[in-house]
C-alpha cells in the first residue's frame, strides 16, 4: 500500500521560543501531536470521530532527536505517517524540514487508543488498518530502547497539575510531563548545551489538583550531559520516564 503522509507548515512565534529565539522543544512536541490529529481527523478517525464511540488517541512513547531547533519567524514542514499496528500499539513517525527541504529533526512515537469509559486500551480494529493504509500482515515495529529511573537524586521539583495542564481527554496533556522534568534541569546545563534527543515513556495518567514531584540524575559524559527523569505523584506512584541527552 503506499504510505499515507500528511504535511503541515509552521511558523515559529515568540511565545514559542527559548532566549535563544530557538523553539523550545515542547513547542515541536506540539506540532507533532497536532499533524497526528490533522491526519486522522482528514481521514475520518479524529478526536470527534472516536468519540461517538466514546475512544480516543493517547501517546504512550516519544523518541525526539533534534539535529537544531528552528529560529524566530522560520517556517518549517512538519510531515508524518504511521509506521505500523500491533494489537493495541499504533507505530507512527516524523519528519521536520525547513524551507530548503532539509530534516532537522526526527521522531519516533507509540499510541493507544483508549476507552475513555473504561480508561482501557482498546484493540486496533480492521477499520483502522484500512483507514490508514496499513496492511495487517505488517508487524513491524520501532524500537525505544529501555529507560531506566534516576538511581541517585540530583534534582528535585513539586509542581501543582493546573486546570490549563488538562488536555481533552481530562488527563494531563502529554507535553507538560516534558515541561516538568525538563524544569529539574540546573540552568548551566541548559546554557551551555542543547537538547538533542528526548525519549518518554508514559506509565499512568494524572489529573486537575494532584501535586506531583519530578526527580533528575544527571550524569555528566565526555562531550554531552545525559539526564535521567522520573515523575511521580504525591503518594509515590511513577507517572512517567524520560531521559534526556544534551550535548
Amino acid at each position: 500500500m503506499d504510505r499515507l503522509i500528511t504535511s503541515k507548515e509552521y511558523e515559529i512565534h515568540f511565545y514559542e521560543i527559548d532566549y535563544k529565539k530557538r523553539a523550545l522543544l515542547t513547542s515541536i512536541v506540539n506540532y507533532l501531536g497536532d499533524i497526528a490529529i490533522v491526519q486522522s481527523d482528514s481521514i475520518g478517525v479524529g478526536l470527534d470521530d472516536l468519540a461517538k464511540s466514546n475512544l480516543s488517541w493517547v501517546i504512550y512513547k516519544w523518541d525526539i532527536n533534534m539535529i537544531r531547533y528552528p529560529v524566530i519567524g522560520e517556517k518549517i514542514t512538519v510531515r508524518t505517517w504511521p509506521f505500523s499496528f500491533r494489537k493495541f500499539y499504533a507505530y507512527r513517525q516524523y519528519e521536520i524540514l525547513d524551507k530548503d527541504g532539509q530534516v532537522i529533526g526526527t521522531a519516533d512515537s507509540v499510541w493507544f487508543i483508549i476507552d475513555t469509559e473504561k480508561r482501557k486500551a482498546h484493540k486496533i480494529g480492521s477499520e483502522m488498518y484500512a483507514a490508514f493504509r496499513l496492511s495487517e500482515d505488517n508487524k513491524q515495529s520501532l524500537d525505544f530502547g529501555k529507560l531506566n529511573p534516576p538511581e541517585v537524586i540530583d534534582e528535585e521539583r513539586s509542581f501543582d497539575v493546573r486546570y490549563s495542564d488538562i488536555d481533552t481527554n481530562r488527563h494531563v496533556n502529554n507535553v507538560k510531563y516534558m515541561d516538568w522534568a525538563l524544569e529539574t534541569v540546573p540552568v548551566d546545563i541548559v546554557l551551555k548545551y542543547t537538547l538533542k534527543n528526548i525519549k518518554v515513556i508514559y506509565e499512568k495518567e494524572t489529573t486537575y489538583g494532584e501535586v506531583i514531584k519530578a526527580s533528575t540524575q544527571i550524569i555528566y559524559e565526555d562531550d554531552k550531559v545525559v539526564c535521567l527523569h522520573k515523575i511521580e505523584d504525591k503518594d509515590g506512584n511513577r507517572l512517567t520516564l524520560a531521559k534526556t541527552t544534551w550535548e
